[in-house]
Formats: structure tokens, sequence, C-alpha cells
């Protein structure tokens, strides 16, 4: 379970958030059945994937990106991300709790904010929400909190 304040940043993403996401959508984690759900904790081991399977809220559908590489979905690719390094996972998962949330998520409304080609997540307005080229704290939301 995430801490006080960890709560607190995802409920605030989730209300920046939520003019963006598509009416109705409320369930943003993919069920699994018991031998899935073993399935896709040993794949999160295994693999050392930056997720925590018991967090509540989830900022990404990290079980619905497995069921996508099992089901050879070709939208479940992951890749390092050039700006940092890291492992990054692709937009359609993530879920209205994450900091990126964008037009291409599966949960997203045809207004969500969208990343241009500097790699930017840009608000309707063209506010600039995220930078994933800028250095930590340039913007409130300048690096993730997670990888995903």
């Amino acid at each position: 379970m995430p801490s006080a304040a960890a709560q607190d940043v995802l409920q605030a993403i989730l209300e920046r958030n939520k003019p963006y996401t598509r009416p109705g959508a409320k369930k943003f984690n993919t069920p699994l059945d018991f031998g899935h759900e073993l399935a896709f904790r040993q794949w999160v081991a295994k693999n050392k994937v930056p997720f925590d399977p018991e967090q509540q809220p989830q900022d990404y559908d990290m079980r619905g990106f497995w069921q996508g590489l099992e089901n050879e979905n070709p939208l479940a690719q992951s890749a390092i991300d050039p700006n940092d390094s890291r492992m990054h996972y692709p937009d359609y998962w993530k879920t209205p709790y994450h900091e990126t949330f964008s037009n291409e998520s599966q949960w997203a409304n045809d207004m969500a904010p969208r990343w241009n080609e500097q790699d930017q997540l840009t608000a309707p307005s063209g506010r600039i929400l995220f930078d994933d080229r800028a250095p930590p704290a340039a913007l409130p939301f300048a690096k993730p909190l997670t990888s995903y």
C-alpha cells in the first residue's frame, strides 16, 4: 500500500485526469484468475518488472500488459526510454492514476493530453503537463514516479 503522501499524489493525478477519461471507465486493472495471477507474479519477479502487484490503486495495468504479451498483442512491447535509460511500457495500459496518462490509453477520451515530437505531454490548451526530456523538478511532474 502506498504511503499517505503517495496516495494523495495518486488522487491529485486522478482528479487532473478525470476530464480526459472515457465516460463510464471505472475498472482499470485486468482481472486474472488464480493460475494466471500466479504466472503474472512469477513473470514480474523473473523479469524484475518495476511493479508492485499489491499496490492499490494501480497507475498502470501491468496485468493487462502481461496478458497482451501472452496473447501476442502487438501493442505489448517494452523498450528503454532514451530520455532516462529506464524501461518503459506502452501508454495503452496507463490508468488515469498515471501522471503521463495520454490519449494513447485505452481509457482516454478524445480530449486527453497528447505527446508532441519533443517528448512533452501537452494538455488540449497547449500547456505542458510533463516533459520527458526535462531534468526532475523542472515541472510539477517532470519525471515519472514510476517508470511505466
